[in-house]
């Protein structure tokens, strides 16, 4: 089996150095690695030419966030290559030495399954952050939270939605359940990617007799997640909830980012008087009516 490997990247030149080694630790099993630039300032890319000499490197004349991103890297595989698999690897994703290969036969083991996942743990720790997710209406729970690697005793399992920073995914699985959904630009995909798989009568699984970790670098000028994750993710709920499910569950979302996400960022204002609080409250609304009017496009409120 052949396993192609995609990456996105947007001047990330401050976790470089560990994506290269933890690139490194699986290029083996690659055949053919994908990185694709998402309009990046031309001092990093030059960086990213030289860090990855290997890679094939795709270079987006804008930020089409990561749905856009990855749609590229796994077009290009589709095109280009005769990939029998295809992992979506998040730049700051560390694997196991066996786990790209393990993923695989798994993956082919089970005709029913199009996308897999391993478990993934906090960094540098056999502490699990995930081991697949169960799914309620539209609230995503983490299974195995919190636990030991070393006490999992089900090895393989169905589950609802995996992470999409590390998943697998048959060739055919792109070809006729299609790729990301670019109008949500960043946050809620892997919901989006469990509807569609249950459209096209796929199973989802996890394995956890290999995994990752996920590291989480983060950009040292960075500090609180910025208001517009709190636009997109009720921009998306509200779109989603629209293009797959009935009027109560969008009713419920509407609630949810047009009422109960603003009360609880206001609450946090009173005790701690930051307004940034008062900002993600009003980012929030404003991505409910977004959603429902089908404004899917870049603004100010999907800066960073």
């Amino acid at each position: 089996m052949k396993i192609a490997g995609v990456s996105m990247t947007y001047n990330d030149g401050f976790k470089i150095k560990e994506w290269r080694e933890h690139y490194l630790e699986y290029k083996q099993f690659l055949d053919i690695f994908v990185i694709v630039d998402n309009g990046s300032e031309k001092g990093y890319q030059e960086l990213l030419r030289t860090t990855f000499p290997e890679a094939i490197i795709l270079y987006r004349k804008e930020n089409g966030g990561c749905t856009a991103a990855y749609n590229e890297g796994i077009k290009y595989v589709l095109e280009n290559s005769d990939a029998d698999a295809i992992a979506v690897i998040a730049n700051d994703i560390r694997v196991a030495p066996n786990c790209l290969p393990v993923l695989c036969e798994y993956l082919y083991s089970d005709k029913k399954l199009g996308i897999v996942s391993s478990a993934i743990l906090n960094i540098n720790s056999d502490i699990i952050d995930n081991y697949g997710h169960r799914v309620k209406k539209f609230k995503v729970s983490y299974c195995n939270r919190g636990e030991s690697i070393k006490n999992i005793k089900v090895m393989k399992k169905y589950t609802d939605l995996v992470s999409g920073g590390f998943t697998m995914a048959k060739r055919e699985f792109y070809l006729r359940a299609g790729v990301q959904d670019e109008a949500l630009f960043m946050y809620c995909d892997e919901l989006d990617t469990m509807f569609k798989a249950r459209q096209h009568g796929y199973k989802i699984g996890v394995i956890a007799s290999e995994y990752a970790w996920h590291w989480h670098i983060n950009s040292p000028s960075k500090g609180k997640r910025s208001s517009a994750s709190r636009y997109l993710i009720s921009r998306n709920r509200v779109y989603l909830a629209k293009k797959y499910t009935g009027v109560m569950l969008l009713f419920e979302q509407i609630i949810r980012g047009l009422v109960i996400t603003p009360f609880i960022h206001s609450i946090r204002f009173l005790k701690y008087r930051d307004y940034n609080e008062l900002k993600d409250a009003l980012y929030s609304m404003v991505g409910v009516f977004h959603g429902l009017c089908g404004k899917m496009y870049t603004n100010k409120y999907t800066e960073f």
